[in-house]
């Protein structure tokens, strides 16, 4: 379970700066060797649905920058340096661990179609501007979550060093209510 190191070769030569017209150009030496480093074990998780799911018109939450950034991860290769998961979405009873059951409950059952119906509950779980009600809302709330579990569990087993969940981090919402555009806790 050490770490990865790594054994880098540095070709010989110069590197010169390019010279404009009057001023001072200057180069600089560097000699061959060997290099030892660190390359950690890094775990990525993404699930391409994540990017699907939206607060509203006006909100400043876009989970759709979770897609943009998945593609350029892919686009420009560093996929090809990680550990990649799709992973599964967080249990209820993993969320139960926190959040209160009421409140898990509120969020199950609470959608677009039924929020009127709801709404007397909206200022006991903190659902507002901030935290609006969506489609799928729960289902995101699983999906970061999941991700976030696993990535866990990968650093406390030691088998990643480092774990990118670009869903998740969403650590504001409370055991009983949501805040800052968070809705479970999952760190």
């Amino acid at each position: 379970m050490g770490r990865k190191k790594e054994t880098v070769v540095y070709p010989s030569g110069t590197f010169s700066t390019s010279q404009r017209e009057g001023s001072m150009g200057s180069s600089v030496e560097f000699t061959s060797g060997t290099v030892e480093h660190y390359r950690p074990r890094v775990s990525y998780y993404m699930r391409e649905q994540a990017g699907n799911f939206h607060y509203g018109k006006q909100h400043p939450m876009k989970p759709h920058r979770l897609t943009l950034t998945n593609h350029l991860v892919l686009n420009y290769g560093l996929h090809k340096y990680m550990d990649v998961y799709e992973p599964r979405r967080a249990t209820e009873e993993e969320i139960r661990e926190f959040h209160a059951e009421d409140y898990i409950d509120f969020l199950k059952r609470v959608t677009p179609d039924n929020q009127a119906e709801m709404q007397a509950c909206f200022s006991d779980f903190n659902i507002g501007d901030d935290c609006p009600i969506f489609d799928g809302m729960w289902d995101f709330c699983r999906i970061y979550s999941g991700a976030s579990i696993e990535a866990a569990r990968k650093l406390v087993a030691g088998t990643a060093d480092i774990a990118v969940n670009w869903m998740g981090g969403l650590h504001h919402a409370k055991k009983f209510e949501t805040s800052g555009f968070c809705y479970v806790n999952d760190i």
